[in-house]
Protein backbone atom coordinates (compact mmCIF):
# COMPACT_ATOMS: atom_id res chain seq x y z
CA UNK A 1 0.00 0.00 0.00
CA UNK A 2 2.96 2.32 0.58
CA UNK A 3 3.82 2.05 -3.13
CA UNK A 4 0.42 3.35 -4.20
CA UNK A 5 0.99 6.50 -6.30
CA UNK A 6 -0.60 9.63 -4.87
CA UNK A 7 -1.73 10.72 -8.35
CA UNK A 8 -4.67 8.29 -8.26
CA UNK A 9 -6.31 10.64 -5.73
CA UNK A 10 -5.85 13.86 -7.72
CA UNK A 11 -9.11 13.52 -9.61
CA UNK A 12 -10.96 12.85 -6.36
CA UNK A 13 -9.65 16.01 -4.68
CA UNK A 14 -11.34 18.36 -7.15
CA UNK A 15 -14.54 16.32 -6.98
CA UNK A 16 -14.57 16.59 -3.18
CA UNK A 17 -13.94 20.33 -3.30
CA UNK A 18 -16.90 20.95 -5.61
CA UNK A 19 -19.10 18.55 -3.64
CA UNK A 20 -18.14 20.30 -0.41
CA UNK A 21 -19.08 23.68 -1.86
CA UNK A 22 -22.37 22.29 -3.15
CA UNK A 23 -23.38 20.56 0.10
CA UNK A 24 -22.22 23.53 2.17
CA UNK A 25 -24.35 25.91 0.14
CA UNK A 26 -27.33 23.54 -0.10
CA UNK A 27 -27.58 22.71 3.61
CA UNK A 28 -25.61 25.48 5.32
CA UNK A 29 -27.23 28.55 3.75
CA UNK A 30 -30.80 29.09 5.00
CA UNK A 31 -33.26 31.92 4.46
CA UNK A 32 -36.86 32.68 5.48
CA UNK A 33 -39.70 31.47 3.28
CA UNK A 34 -40.98 34.95 2.47
CA UNK A 35 -37.54 36.45 1.77
CA UNK A 36 -35.14 36.21 -1.15
CA UNK A 37 -32.12 33.91 -1.28
CA UNK A 38 -29.55 36.61 -0.53
CA UNK A 39 -31.27 37.57 2.73
CA UNK A 40 -30.27 34.25 4.28
CA UNK A 41 -27.52 33.36 6.73
CA UNK A 42 -25.19 30.49 7.49
CA UNK A 43 -26.51 27.73 9.75
CA UNK A 44 -24.07 25.85 11.97
CA UNK A 45 -26.24 22.73 12.08
CA UNK A 46 -26.55 22.79 8.29
CA UNK A 47 -22.78 23.05 7.88
CA UNK A 48 -22.30 20.14 10.29
CA UNK A 49 -24.76 18.06 8.28
CA UNK A 50 -22.91 18.91 5.06
CA UNK A 51 -19.59 17.98 6.70
CA UNK A 52 -20.83 14.57 7.85
CA UNK A 53 -22.38 13.86 4.45
CA UNK A 54 -19.20 14.82 2.64
CA UNK A 55 -17.08 12.80 5.08
CA UNK A 56 -19.10 9.65 4.39
CA UNK A 57 -18.72 10.14 0.64
CA UNK A 58 -14.98 10.70 1.03
CA UNK A 59 -14.64 7.45 2.99
CA UNK A 60 -16.57 5.50 0.36
CA UNK A 61 -14.66 6.89 -2.63
CA UNK A 62 -11.19 6.85 -1.05
CA UNK A 63 -11.51 3.35 0.38
CA UNK A 64 -12.91 2.05 -2.91
CA UNK A 65 -10.08 3.65 -4.90
CA UNK A 66 -7.50 2.31 -2.43
CA UNK A 67 -9.01 -1.17 -2.54
CA UNK A 68 -8.95 -1.33 -6.34
CA UNK A 69 -5.40 0.05 -6.39
CA UNK A 70 -3.84 -2.54 -4.06
CA UNK A 71 -5.99 -5.60 -4.90
CA UNK A 72 -5.70 -7.54 -8.14
CA UNK A 73 -8.95 -8.29 -10.03
CA UNK A 74 -8.38 -12.04 -9.57
CA UNK A 75 -8.04 -11.59 -5.81
CA UNK A 76 -11.23 -9.51 -5.78
CA UNK A 77 -13.04 -12.32 -7.57
CA UNK A 78 -11.70 -14.86 -5.08
CA UNK A 79 -12.91 -12.72 -2.20
CA UNK A 80 -16.38 -12.36 -3.70
CA UNK A 81 -16.64 -16.10 -4.34
CA UNK A 82 -15.46 -16.83 -0.80
CA UNK A 83 -18.08 -14.62 0.85
CA UNK A 84 -20.85 -15.89 -1.43
CA UNK A 85 -19.91 -19.53 -0.83
CA UNK A 86 -22.33 -20.03 2.15
CA UNK A 87 -25.21 -18.56 0.13
CA UNK A 88 -24.63 -21.04 -2.70
CA UNK A 89 -25.98 -23.79 -0.46
CA UNK A 90 -29.23 -21.82 -0.08
CA UNK A 91 -29.83 -20.77 -3.68
CA UNK A 92 -27.87 -21.46 -6.89
CA UNK A 93 -28.45 -17.86 -8.01
CA UNK A 94 -25.81 -16.76 -5.49
CA UNK A 95 -23.18 -18.54 -7.60
CA UNK A 96 -24.38 -16.72 -10.72
CA UNK A 97 -24.26 -13.38 -8.90
CA UNK A 98 -20.74 -14.07 -7.59
CA UNK A 99 -19.57 -14.95 -11.08
CA UNK A 100 -21.23 -11.81 -12.47
CA UNK A 101 -19.43 -9.56 -9.98
CA UNK A 102 -16.11 -11.29 -10.58
CA UNK A 103 -16.36 -10.91 -14.35
CA UNK A 104 -17.44 -7.28 -14.02
CA UNK A 105 -14.40 -6.44 -11.88
CA UNK A 106 -12.17 -8.34 -14.29
CA UNK A 107 -13.55 -6.51 -17.32
CA UNK A 108 -12.97 -3.01 -15.92
CA UNK A 109 -9.15 -2.95 -16.42
CA UNK A 110 -9.54 -4.60 -19.83
CA UNK A 111 -12.01 -1.94 -20.98
CA UNK A 112 -9.73 0.81 -19.64
CA UNK A 113 -6.83 -0.70 -21.57
CA UNK A 114 -8.86 -0.82 -24.78
CA UNK A 115 -10.03 2.77 -24.22
CA UNK A 116 -6.42 3.91 -23.78
CA UNK A 117 -5.39 2.26 -27.04
CA UNK A 118 -8.33 3.83 -28.92
CA UNK A 119 -7.51 7.24 -27.42
CA UNK A 120 -3.86 6.99 -28.48
CA UNK A 121 -4.93 5.99 -31.97
CA UNK A 122 -7.15 9.08 -32.12
CA UNK A 123 -4.31 11.35 -30.97
CA UNK A 124 -2.20 10.17 -33.88
CA UNK A 125 -4.73 11.75 -36.24
CA UNK A 126 -3.92 15.27 -35.08
CA UNK A 127 -5.45 18.02 -32.96
CA UNK A 128 -9.04 18.08 -31.77
CA UNK A 129 -11.49 20.26 -33.73
CA UNK A 130 -12.40 23.64 -32.26
CA UNK A 131 -16.18 23.26 -32.61
CA UNK A 132 -17.91 21.49 -29.73
CA UNK A 133 -20.26 19.74 -32.17
CA UNK A 134 -17.31 18.18 -33.97
CA UNK A 135 -15.73 17.26 -30.64
CA UNK A 136 -18.92 15.48 -29.61
CA UNK A 137 -18.90 13.59 -32.88
CA UNK A 138 -15.26 12.59 -32.30
CA UNK A 139 -16.14 11.25 -28.83
CA UNK A 140 -19.04 9.26 -30.27
CA UNK A 141 -16.67 7.75 -32.79
CA UNK A 142 -14.42 6.65 -29.92
CA UNK A 143 -17.29 5.11 -27.94
CA UNK A 144 -18.57 2.92 -30.78
CA UNK A 145 -15.37 0.83 -31.24
CA UNK A 146 -15.06 0.50 -27.47
CA UNK A 147 -18.57 -0.97 -27.28
CA UNK A 148 -17.82 -3.32 -30.16
CA UNK A 149 -14.61 -4.54 -28.50
CA UNK A 150 -16.45 -5.09 -25.22
CA UNK A 151 -19.17 -7.10 -26.96
CA UNK A 152 -16.55 -9.18 -28.73
CA UNK A 153 -14.79 -9.98 -25.46
CA UNK A 154 -18.11 -10.85 -23.83
CA UNK A 155 -18.97 -13.20 -26.71
CA UNK A 156 -15.59 -14.92 -26.48
CA UNK A 157 -16.04 -15.32 -22.73
CA UNK A 158 -19.51 -16.84 -23.21
CA UNK A 159 -18.13 -19.33 -25.73
CA UNK A 160 -15.37 -20.32 -23.30
CA UNK A 161 -17.89 -20.85 -20.50
CA UNK A 162 -20.05 -23.00 -22.75
CA UNK A 163 -17.03 -25.01 -23.89
CA UNK A 164 -16.13 -25.74 -20.28
CA UNK A 165 -19.64 -26.91 -19.47
CA UNK A 166 -20.65 -24.10 -17.15
CA UNK A 167 -24.23 -24.22 -15.91
CA UNK A 168 -26.33 -22.01 -13.66
CA UNK A 169 -25.45 -22.51 -10.00
CA UNK A 170 -22.29 -24.44 -10.83
CA UNK A 171 -19.65 -21.92 -9.81
CA UNK A 172 -17.14 -24.39 -8.36
CA UNK A 173 -14.00 -23.56 -10.30
CA UNK A 174 -12.30 -21.66 -7.45
CA UNK A 175 -10.51 -23.36 -4.57
CA UNK A 176 -11.81 -21.80 -1.36
CA UNK A 177 -10.17 -22.41 2.00
CA UNK A 178 -12.16 -23.32 5.06
CA UNK A 179 -13.25 -20.86 7.72
CA UNK A 180 -10.50 -20.35 10.30
CA UNK A 181 -9.76 -18.24 13.38
CA UNK A 182 -8.50 -15.23 11.43
CA UNK A 183 -11.75 -15.04 9.50
CA UNK A 184 -13.70 -15.01 12.77
CA UNK A 185 -11.50 -12.24 14.17
CA UNK A 186 -11.98 -10.18 11.00
CA UNK A 187 -15.76 -10.54 11.12
CA UNK A 188 -15.74 -9.62 14.83
CA UNK A 189 -13.67 -6.49 14.17
CA UNK A 190 -15.99 -5.42 11.37
CA UNK A 191 -19.04 -6.01 13.56
CA UNK A 192 -17.61 -3.99 16.47
CA UNK A 193 -16.59 -1.21 14.08
CA UNK A 194 -20.08 -1.10 12.64
CA UNK A 195 -21.64 -0.87 16.11
CA UNK A 196 -19.27 1.95 17.07
CA UNK A 197 -20.14 3.89 13.92
CA UNK A 198 -23.84 3.38 14.59
CA UNK A 199 -23.48 4.68 18.17
CA UNK A 200 -21.40 7.68 17.07
CA UNK A 201 -24.04 8.62 14.51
Amino acid sequence: MSRTPIKIYRSLIMVFIWMGLFYGLATGWVWPENRAFWFGHWSLSGLEQAFYMLWRLILVFVLTRLYTAVTMPLEQGLGIAYFFNPLIRITPKAADFALLLSLTLRFIPLILEEATLIWKARELKGEWPSSWIKRSWELIQLIVPLILLSLRRAEELAENLMARGYGSGNYRTLILHEWNCRDGVGVLILGVWGVILYIMR
